[in-house]
């Protein structure tokens, strides 16, 4: 039999300005010991992916919760707070990647959808493309053959365009300009979380109740008002320590505390290691005898 289809379907330009995606890195992380959490941070320069091809996590993403579980993808916009708490597991498995250049028409620079959106869905009957697609941009880049970085520039391509088809079936937008009370009080903490916030300051600034706002913004977020300025606070310490030569007591100031052993009990409590040894784990990937973190323990 001689089968003949014709792709009669009309282009619909899903990248715009002539320009198309790059991927700058991929992310494997396999069973307990890659569990490390990586608490709220952002990336101003790139758009990311993440694919849970096994296991689970809490995702915190431009304040909003979500449970992920197998199949799921997640996106993390350029410049959106998230924050990445993987379960610990034998079973996990989990990819992500880093993109450039991503450009869609009517969105800024290393978006994929409007703010509006919500930040995961379920692959649903896309699964094996997509965990096939992860596999061989995976297999590609790590071979280091000619063209290799150039078939997974393509790789990455079509798996973007499968995740705008995803999102938009779903189609599901709100109003980006109309915060929500969580949404104000979060935007608040995060211009404010190296200061020494009381609910006096939030609550005269919002004009809320304090009782109500802290119900609201543990409804919204998932935490606490306080939790949620501590895992700022310990996200930019990440960073920094991830991407300057700034020491641990320098990097402790910088975020907002004077008292480095104050900063050096919560860091260990929230991502499970101390500070030195968390960027030497970044750094050559060897870390032994990881406790599971006390992720929601850190309060202060």
């Amino acid at each position: 039999m001689l089968t003949f289809c014709l792709n009669d379907c009309s282009a619909t330009g899903g990248f715009a300005n002539g320009m198309r995606p790059r991927l700058l890195f991929m992310c494997r992380a396999d069973g307990i010991g890659a569990a490390t959490p990586r608490v709220m941070h952002r990336h101003q320069e790139r758009f990311e992916l993440m694919f849970i091809m096994q296991g689970s996590g809490t995702y915190h993403i431009d304040g909003r919760q979500y449970q992920a579980k197998q199949g799921d993808l997640l996106l993390f916009n350029a410049g959106v707070l998230h924050d990445e708490c993987p379960h610990a597991t034998d079973d996990l498995m989990l990819f992500s990647c880093g993109v450039e250049q991503l450009s869609i028409h009517g969105l800024p620079l290393n978006h994929l959808t409007p703010r509006g959106q919500t930040a995961m869905m379920p692959s649903g009957v896309y699964y094996d493309e997509i965990r096939q697609l992860f596999l061989q941009m995976w297999q590609h880049i790590n071979s280091k053959k000619p063209y290799a970085s150039e078939t997974g520039h393509s790789l990455l391509q079509a798996l973007l365009l499968i995740c705008r088809t995803i999102w938009a079936e779903k189609n599901e937008v709100s109003d980006p300009d109309a915060l929500s009370p969580g949404q104000r009080i979060k935007d608040f903490i995060d211009e404010h979380y190296k200061d020494n916030l009381d609910f006096r300051l939030i609550t005269a600034e919002l004009q809320m109740n304090r009782f109500y706002l802290a119900h609201l913004f543990k409804a919204f977020s998932g935490y606490s008002p306080k939790q949620y300025q501590t895992r700022r606070r310990i996200g930019e310490a990440q960073s920094l320590l991830l991407s300057t030569e700034l020491g641990v007591t320098e990097v402790a100031n910088a975020v907002g505390y004077d008292n480095v052993n104050n900063f050096h009990r919560i860091f260990h409590n929230l991502v499970g290691i101390p500070p030195a040894r968390y960027k030497k784990f970044w750094l050559t990937g060897e870390l032994k005898n990881v406790p599971t973190p006390g992720q929601q323990s850190a309060s202060a």
